[in-house]
This record gives structure tokens, sequence and C-alpha cells, in this order.
């Protein structure tokens, strides 16, 4: 779904909800009454036909201060504990909130790893379908207990953004502790003026704004951004507000000015496989191709021929998503592949006649089909 203006909100079903861990702890425990204030909306507007899906922080900082850790540099292994002391009492806060309404709260836990394999991606948006089926709340965290990179080098920003295909929300809400985006650091400027609208996202607006992270939580300003671009390319708006704002979403949904709207793409929207492989999928090698090949597949949306590939990298399977780099080391594409690594290192420059003679059995004439495939220029 697309919408051009805050009064189009009014029409979106299915909401996906981001809370920050900035305003979810009060750095003494849970800030339970802005969870009970947020859920309170949600479950009125929930009686008017609406969906939602949360996506909450906040397990580690629960755990620190259910554990009396006031160190936010701790070590990975002690924040992972943590992560596994606080879900408890956060899903608690959230399932006797809803409760209350005669709702039910969902719990899931989701890795990268999780995203990154196409078949668990669909598994997942399959539990979420049923779920929405039962009349239930999804209410999704990053599975930091087992997650080791991810606790270093992610956020639930960009989580939201990843999961939007699965949910298939028409709307992202980002509720943060400032009330949208400013064009100058509020903190540091007293003529900072929020910016209300921002009628196409760009990938240079993304870097042109400073960034401020809470030490409570691992994104800000910038993370938010990326995910709303992320969300823009799929066709959903996105809003960043602030959560401490009275009956916050219901505002925004009755087409209220609250917090920063940011538009969808005005060019088709990406689809959902190739948000996956553009966004989600973490390739796992290299295929080079020759000049030949590499203006094939960017001008004329051609599939990738094994005749064309000069050399690959890395271990992969048949299925698995690759880059596909032309000379220099640009990548220009990622896409599923129909060969193994060793696969690959047999039929590269070879003609699509000879591939069932080399490897000895009936295959895919293309390395990379161009349906299996986004340019990378069409991401950024």
């Amino acid at each position: 779904m697309k919408s051009g203006t805050r009064a189009g909100l009014k029409k979106c079903k299915r909401i996906l909800v981001k809370i920050g861990s900035q305003v979810l702890n009060t750095g003494h425990g849970l800030n339970n009454r802005v969870i009970e204030r947020l859920c309170d909306d949600m479950a009125l507007m929930r009686d008017r036909g609406r969906e939602f899906a949360l996506v909450s922080s906040g397990a580690i900082a629960e755990g620190r201060a259910i554990m009396r850790i006031g160190d936010v540099k701790t070590a990975l292994s002690k924040k992972q504990a943590l992560a596994a002391i606080g879900q408890g009492s956060l899903m608690r806060a959230y399932t006797d909130a809803f409760r209350r309404y005669g709702y039910t709260a969902a719990q899931i836990l989701i890795t990268r790893e999780d995203l990154d394999e196409r078949r668990r991606y669909l598994n997942i948006r399959n539990t979420f379908s049923s779920l929405f089926e039962m009349g239930a709340v999804p209410v999704i965290n990053e599975n930091d207990t087992v997650a080791v990179e991810e606790i270093q080098f992610t956020d639930n920003d960009m989580l939201a953004a990843m999961i939007l295909p699965l949910v298939e929300a028409q709307l992202l809400i980002i509720l943060t502790d400032i009330e949208g985006l400013y064009s100058k650091d509020p903190k540091a400027h007293d003529d900072a003026a929020i910016i209300r609208e921002i009628p196409e996202l760009r990938p240079r607006d993304l870097k042109a704004f400073g960034d401020g992270g809470n030490p409570l939580g691992r994104g800000g300003i910038g993370s938010k951004l990326q995910a709303s671009y992320r969300a823009s390319m799929l066709g959903v708006p996105t809003i960043i507000a602030s959560a401490y704002i009275p009956q916050v979403i219901s505002s925004i949904l009755e087409g209220k000015e609250v917090g920063t709207f940011v538009h969808p793409r005005k060019k088709a929207a990406l689809s959902q496989k190739d948000h996956w492989l553009g966004f989600v999928s973490r390739p796992k090698g290299k295929i080079f191709v020759d000049e030949g090949a590499a203006a094939m597949v960017l001008h004329k949306g051609k599939s990738l021929l094994p005749v064309g590939v000069v050399d690959v990298e890395g271990s992969f399977l048949a299925g698995d998503p690759v880059e596909i780099v032309q000379k220099g080391g640009l990548a220009i594409a990622v896409g599923l592949c129909n060969f193994t690594t060793e696969e690959i290192i047999k039929i590269m420059g070879a003609g699509t006649k000879d591939l069932a003679l080399i490897l000895d059995y009936d295959c895919d004439e293309e390395v990379v089909h161009r349906n299996n495939m986004i340019l990378r220029k069409e991401i950024l």
C-alpha cells in the first residue's frame, strides 16, 4: 500500500510498531507505564479492526536493572545472559497489558540467520500469518541470547525493516524518545526545527543527518532513517515519533501531524523477494564476470550465463545468494545461484550446450536467472 498523505494512513489496517530501549527503561527497570499506555492505545485501535505487530527492544536493559549492573560496556557473554534474564520480564509486561483487553501477546525471537536462510524466512512469514488469523499480537525481539554478531552490529530498527514483508504491514511506526527528525541536533541547537515530512528519502540523505545513539540501545536517528528508507523501497510509509505523546499511535492512524512522515517510494516498489535479496540476505560468495556479461546484466536485463564467468570466491550451495562482481571489484547485483562453488569452477567460461556434458547431468543454463536477481543500483 502506498500512502502519499497523512490522511491516507487512516486506511492502514496492519501496522508494525517498533519501540526502542530508551523509552522502555527507566534505568531501574521496565517503564511499565509507557508499555501500558501504548498497549491501551493499540487495544483501542484493535477494537476498531486494526492489526498490530511489535518489535520491542529492552531485554538487555531490563536484565541490567534486575541484576543491578550499571556498566553499559558489559562483555558479550554477559549481554547474552542479561538478555535471557530480561526477556521474560519484557514479555510478561506485554502479556499483562494486552490481556486486560482480551488480546493475546505472542513472543517471537529472531536471529539474523533466521532471516538469512530463505526457507526459514518463509516459515516465519507463515507463522505471522497464522498468528494474525488467531487474533494474536506478535511481539518480536532479536534473539540476543544466542545471537553473537548481531548484538554488536545490528539493532531492532533494522530488524523491523527486514521483517516488514513477513508481517505484510502497511505502515511502520518507530517510537523513540524524540519527537521526530530535526533539522539540527535539538540538544545542541535551540533553533532546531522538526522535519514533518520527507517526500523522498534518498541514500545521500541518510548521511546528511547526525546520529546520537542512546547508551541503553543500539540505534540512533541514522538507524531509524535507514529503516525508513528500506520501508519506502517496499512502498510502505514510516512515522518516526515520540512514544511519550498521549495516544500517539491512534493519533498517527487518525492522520494527525505527529512526528516525521517518511513517504513511500514513488517509483514501483520492490517485490518481497527483491527486498529480501537486496536488504536481508547476506551473499555466501562472489561470482566474477567479464565486461560483456556485466553489460548484459546491467543494461539488457539478462541472466548470468557460465560463458561470462571468469572467477569465483567463497563456498556456497545451489540456491544460496551470491554477489555478481564485474572487473575492478564492483558488485553489480545479488542473486540466487543455481550451482555450487565447485560446479561453477567446472563450467565457468563454457557455453550452455556443453554444461550437461561437463557436469554429467541435465542442469539449468543460467548461473543466476534474472528473475532471481536484483541490481545493486536498484536499491541505492
